[in-house]
């Protein structure tokens, strides 16, 4: 996975979205075990950019620590 790209459109620094790819290997899970977790509605929040699902990587890193804490 590429270190991540934070660029400035005028509103700010933004930090560029994960593809599906990234996310999974972030978490060491299959793509076909976060696209199930899409599915279930049980992983981490995305959003649809042109019918493709993305992540916004602080919302996934929440995700990850919002797990600890209710798993750890």
């Amino acid at each position: 996975m590429n270190a991540p790209t934070v660029v400035d459109h005028g509103a700010g620094p933004v930090e560029t979205l994960w593809c599906a790819r990234d996310v999974a290997e972030f978490l060491n899970v299959s793509q076909a075990t976060l696209s199930r977790w899409r599915r279930e509605k049980i992983g981490p929040p995305f959003l649809r950019v042109g019918g493709v699902s993305r992540y916004t990587p602080a919302t996934v890193r929440a995700w990850v620590t919002e797990q600890e804490n209710d798993h750890g």
